[in-house]
C-alpha cells in the first residue's frame, strides 16, 4: 500500500527562457515549459502482451543504457550535438530538438514504433542554491535525475497529465544536470516538464509528494519520506505526527516527531480493524508550516449486526443503581432501537453472564470488565460522553447526570438517523438491517448552560433529547437543567410598595427626586446594600435548586443620579460600576453558605460597558446581552458598524470576567411572525460567543407562542449549535427541511434562501416592520410561488399542515402591506384560519395587544 500526500501554496508566476547554448535554461526565469533538449533513443526495449500490468516498467526499461558516458547517475557529462552512444544492442545520436508545443512530441523527436525509451538532458544555470518544484507529465513510464541523483520514478500507462507529478528539488549553484528517461509502450510518446516555485498556483496538495505511507516486510505501518537525503535536509526542519482514530478525529491514538531519519514506523495495533488518520504538521524555513493528512486501515474488517429482519441477537445491559436519567435513555435506546429496527431489546443486569452481543448503558461492572483496567469512569456532572464497541458490545457511557444520556440519544441520531425535529414531530427511519465494523465517537460540550429560548424548546423532553439544558426559571427535565434563577431583580427584592415610603432613600435620584416609577435602586446607600444581599440570600436558602441567582437592575432606565452613585460610574467610567460593587458584595455571602452556585448580573442597555478597574468575584456571571446589535450581519462582520461597540464590550468582558451568559436576540420582538433572515449570523455569533468565556448562551427567539417564522427549525439548528458551534449549518438547515418537510423540503430551502438573499452590506436592523423598503412585490411574489410549489409537493396532510404553519409570515406579510387584497383574494381568512387551528397565541411579543390591532387594521380596509 501507498499513499503519497502534499501541499498546498499561493500565486508566483515566473518565466523559464533557454540561455541559448542547446537545451540550458536560466533557473531565475523559471515558469514555461521547456521546450528544448538534447533527446537519445530510441532504445528497443522487450515488447509485452495487454495483460501485462499496468503499473510496471516494462522488460529493460531499468537497465542503463548510458554506461559509455558514465552511467544514467553520473555527473561528468552533458551531452553534444551529434555525440554517439552505443549499447549492448543498439546505438544513437545526441540531437538538439525544438517542440513548437509545450508537450514535447518523442513520437517526432526520435520514433513512432512501440516498446521503445528514450533520454531527454536539459542543463539549468542557476546563480546561486534555490528550491523549487520540477513540474513532470509523461507517457508511459519513467524516471528522473538531477545532477546524478534520481528524485523521481514512475510507471504507468496513459496519456501525459500536464504537471501530474510534482518533485521538489534543490538546484546547486552552477549548471544542473536534468535526466529524463521515458518509456513507450504503445499509442502516443511523449512527456512535458516545467520549473516554478513554491508558491506558483499550478502547485497542488494531492501532486506535490513528501511522504509515502507503506507496509514495510514486517507488515509494519511506516511513513517514509520520499525526498532526497539532500531535499530532506534542506527543507524539513521538522515534523510532528499525530495519529488519529478516523471513526472519532479527536481520538489521538499516538502522537510524536517524525526524526532524522529516512522513515518512521507508526505505533498502532496490527491485529484488530481500525481505521486511522496520520496528520504530519511540518515545518519548512522561513517559519512556514504544513500540514499533510492521509488515512489507512489495519486488521481485518469484521462485521457486527446489530439487527436484521425484525430480530436481534443483542440486549441492553445495565448496572444495578442507575440515575433517573439513565433509566429513562434506557427506556429511549429501547423504544427507538424498535422503531427503527421491529425488534425487541431485552434489558439485562450488569450483574447477570456476559453475553458477546450487548449494548452496554452506563458505567457499571460490565463497562469495566470490557474496557480494562485502565478505564476512568467520568465524573457524575460530566456531560462528555462516548459510545465505542469493544468486538460485537456496543458501550455507551458518559456523566451518570446527563452525560450518558446524551451519549444513548447521539447514538441513536449519528448511527440510526433518528430525529426530533420539534415536541411533536420525531422522524425515524424504517431499516430492515444495520450492521458495524467499528464504533468510537465521543462529544463534549462547548458551551456548559444552553438555554434555547422558543416556545416549542421548552418542552422537557424534546431538551432532554436535543442536549438543550438551560432554562429561565427552571423546569422538571430528565437529567436535570441548569437554571439560571429569575432576571431583572431590584424591584423584585424591594418591591417599592414595601419599602419606597419608609424609605425613598433605596431608590434611584432622578431629575433631583427620588422615585421608584421605572427608576432603579441607589446603589451606593450602605443600609440599601446589606439588605438588598439580605433578601438575596434568602432568596437562595428558600430556593436553592438553581445555578445562578440573579442579582439585576429592572428593565428599563432610571439609574441613580445622586452623587455617591455618579462617583463610583465616573470612576468607573460605566453605570454598571454601583451595580458590580453590590454584585460582589452578594457574591462573597453566597461563597460562603453555597460555594457551586452563582451570581448573575446584566449587562445590559445603560450598563452595558465594562468598568475600569472593578473586577468580577469567581462565581459572578456577567449577563451580557447584545441588545443593540444589528441582527442579521454576524457581530465580527467588518461591513457592519452597527455591531462594533458590543464586539469591544464584550473582548473587554471576556478579560476580566471569569464567566460570562450572552443573552442573544435572534428575534424580531415587534413581529415574530413575519419573515426574519437571520439565519446565517448564528453560526458565527455562536462561535464569537464561544470564544469569550460564555458558561452559557440563551439565543431569544419567539418564546410565548408558536409559529414565528421557521421558529422549529431555527430552535432545532440553535440546539446543535449550542452543543456544538463548529457544526455544519448547511448540513442541519437541510437536514431539518428536507426531514421535517419531505418533499416540499426542496421549495421551503428556496424560500429560505430568497428572504435571506434580502440581507445586504448596508441592510441593519434590529427589528423590522412590514413596510420596509426591501419587502418588495417581486420578493413576495416569489415567496407565494415558492410556497404554493411546496403545498403541491407535501407528501402527507400533516406535512402540507407544517408548510401551511411556515406559510403564515408571509401570509402576515401580504395582509400589513395590502390588507384590501389580501381580504378579497381569501389570504386574510385563510390566515385566521392557520392560527386559530395552530393556537397561535402570539404575533409578537406584546400579544394580545398586537393581534387586535393587526385585526382592527385588516376590519377598517374595504
Amino acid at each position: 500500500m501507498r499513499v503519497f500526500l502534499g501541499i498546498g501554496m499561493v500565486v508566483v508566476s515566473l518565466c523559464c527562457a533557454a540561455l541559448g547554448e542547446g537545451a540550458v535554461y536560466n533557473a531565475g526565469e523559471m515558469g514555461t515549459f521547456m521546450r528544448e533538449w538534447f533527446v537519445l533513443g530510441p532504445v528497443v526495449l522487450e515488447e509485452v502482451e495487454e495483460s501485462y500490468p499496468q503499473d510496471a516498467h516494462m522488460p529493460g526499461f531499468e537497465k542503463d543504457y548510458l554506461t559509455a558516458l558514465g552511467g544514467e547517475a553520473s555527473t561528468g557529462w552533458r551531452p553534444e550535438e551529434g555525440q554517439q552512444v552505443q549499447w549492448e544492442g543498439g546505438s544513437a545520436q545526441w540531437r538538439v530538438y525544438r517542440s513548437d508545443e509545450e508537450i514535447v512530441s518523442l513520437d517526432d523527436a526520435l520514433s513512432q514504433k512501440a516498446a521503445v525509451l528514450g533520454y531527454a538532458w536539459a542543463g539549468i544555470q542557476s546563480d546561486r542554491a534555490r528550491s523549487c518544484v520540477l513540474m513532470v507529465g509523461h507517457n508511459d513510464g519513467g524516471a528522473i535525475w538531477l545532477n546524478g541523483e534520481k528524485v523521481w520514478e514512475r510507471s504507468r500507462v496513459g496519456g501525459v497529465n500536464m504537471d501530474g507529478h510534482q518533485i521538489p528539488i534543490i538546484l546547486q549553484p552552477g549548471l544542473n544536470r536534468l535526466l529524463l528517461k521515458v518509456e513507450e509502450r504503445a499509442g502516443s510518446w511523449a512527456f512535458c516538464c516545467r520549473l516554478v516555485p513554491f508558491d506558483h498556483p499550478a502547485v497542488k496538495s494531492d501532486y506535490l509528494q513528501l511522504f509515502a505511507l507503506e507496509r514495510n516486510a514486517s507488515d509494519e505501518v511506516v511513513l517514509r519520506s520520499t525526498l532526497s537525503p539532500t531535499w530532506r535536509a534542506a527543507i524539513m526542519e521538522s515534523a510532528t505526527l499525530t495519529l488519529r482514530n478516523a471513526v472519532d478525529m479527536d481520538t489521538v491514538v499516538w502522537s510524536g516527531p517524525f526524526g532524522d531519519g529516512a522513515e518512521r514506523v507508526l505505533d498502532v495495533d496490527r491485529t484488530t480493524y481500525g481505521r486511522y488518520i496520520l496528520q504530519v504538521e511540518m515545518g519548512m524555513p522561513g517559519g512556514k508550516t504544513v500540514s499533510l493528512e492521509f488515512s489507512f486501515v489495519t486488521g481485518e474488517r469484521p462485521e457486527y449486526v446489530l439487527f436484521e429482519n425484525g430480530a436481534t441477537t443483542y440486549s441492553i445491559v445495565v448496572g444495578d443503581a442507575l440515575t433517573e436519567s439513565e433509566q429513562w435513555a434506557v427506556e429511549e435506546l429501547q423504544h427507538w432501537l424498535k422503531e427503527v429496527s421491529g425488534a425487541t431489546f431485552p434489558v439485562r443486569k450488569a450483574s447477570e453472564p456476559a453475553q458477546p452481543h450487548e449494548i452496554v448503558v452506563g458505567v457499571n461492572a460490565r463497562t469495566r470488565a470490557l474496557l480494562g483496567d485502565d478505564f476512568v469512569a467520568p465524573e457524575l456532572e460530566e456531560q462528555s460522553f462516548s459510545y465505542r464497541n469493544v468486538g460485537p458490545a456496543i458501550l455507551i457511557f458518559g456523566g451518570a447526570k446527563t452525560g450518558t444520556m446524551y451519549g444513548v440519544h447521539s447514538f441513536l441520531e449519528r448511527e440510526l438517523g433518528c430525529r426530533w425535529y420539534t415536541s411533536k414531530v420525531s422522524v425515524t427511519p424504517k431499516r430492515e438491517r444495520f450492521s458495524f465494523a467499528q464504533l468510537l465517537h465521543s462529544e463534549t460540550p462547548s458551551i456548559r448552560v444552553r438555554n434555547d429560548f422558543f416556545k416549542d424548546a421548552f418542552e422537557p423532553i424534546w431538551a432532554a433529547r436535543n442536549r438543550s439544558n438551560g432554562t429561565m426559571g427552571g423546569r422538571v427535565q430528565h437529567g436535570g437543567v441548569e437554571s439560571y434563577w429569575a432576571v431583572h431583580t431590584f424591584n423584585r427584592f424591594l418591591p417599592p410598595s414595601e419599602y419606597f415610603e419608609a424609605h425613598p432613600e433605596y431608590y434611584s435620584l432622578v431629575d433631583g427626586k427620588r422615585t421608584s416609577d421605572r427608576a432603579q435602586l441607589c446603589l451606593s446607600n450602605p443600609e440599601l446594600r446589606r439588605l438588598l444581599v439580605e433578601r438575596f440570600m434568602e432568596q437562595v436558602r428558600k430556593d436553592p435548586n438553581h445555578l445562578i441567582y440573579s442579582l439585576s437592575q429592572n428593565d428599563w432606565g432610571g439609574a441613580c443620579q445622586c452623587e455617591a452613585c455618579q462617583a463610583i460610574v465616573k470612576r468607573e467610567g460605566t453605570e454598571m460600576g454601583p451595580i458590580l460593587e453590590v454584585v460582589n458584595e452578594a457574591a462573597d455571602a453566597l461563597a460562603k453558605e453555597f460555594p457551586d452556585k452563582y451570581v448573575g448580573t446584566l449587562a445590559y442597555r445603560y450598563s452595558r460597558r465594562p468598568p475600569k478597574h472593578l473586577r468580577p468575584r469567581e462565581n459572578v456571571v456577567i449577563r451580557l446581552c447584545s441588545f443593540d446589535c444589528c441582527r442579521v450581519h454576524p457581530f465580527t462582520d467588518p461591513n457592519c458598524p452597527e455591531n462594533v461597540i458590543f464586539v469591544n464590550d464584550i473582548e473587554t468582558w471576556s478579560k476580566i470576567a471569569p464567566h460570562l451568559y450572552i443573552w442573544d436576540y435572534v428575534v424580531n420582538f415587534g413581529h415574530y411572525i413575519m419573515p426574519f433572515p437571520n439565519i446565517d449570523v448564528l453560526k458565527p455569533n455562536m462561535q464569537f460567543l464561544r470564544d469569550h468565556n460564555a458558561i452559557g448562551i440563551m439565543p431569544q427567539g419567539a418564546y410565548q407562542s408558536i409559529g414565528g417564522e421557521f421558529s422549529e427549525m431555527k430552535a432545532w439548528v440553535l440546539a446543535k449549535l449550542l452543543w456544538n458551534p463548529d457544526a455544519d449549518l448547511e448540513a442541519l438547515i437541510d437536514d431539518f427541511m428536507y426531514g421535517y418537510y419531505g418533499r416540499a423540503g426542496q421549495f421551503m430551502k428556496k424560500y429560505m434562501e430568497l428572504a435571506q438573499d434580502l440581507v445586504g452590506p448596508t441592510t441593519h436592523f434590529f427589528g423590522i416592520q412590514p413596510d420596509d423598503a426591501f419587502f418588495t412585490p417581486v420578493f413576495t411574489r416569489k415567496a407565494v410561488a415558492l410556497f404554493d410549489q411546496a403545498e403541491k409537493v407535501a407528501d402527507t396532510p400533516e406535512i402540507l399542515r407544517r408548510v401551511e404553519m411556515s406559510r403564515l409570515p408571509i401570509m402576515y406579510l401580504q395582509c400589513n402591506q395590502q390588507p384590501s387584497l389580501a381580504k378579497r383574494n381569501g389570504v386574510y381568512e385563510r390566515f385566521c384560519a392557520i392560527v386559530e387551528r395552530e393556537h397561535i397565541t402570539h404575533f409578537s411579543e406584546q400579544g394580545e395587544k398586537d393581534i387586535q390591532a393587526f385585526h382592527r387594521m385588516m376590519a377598517e380596509e374595504k
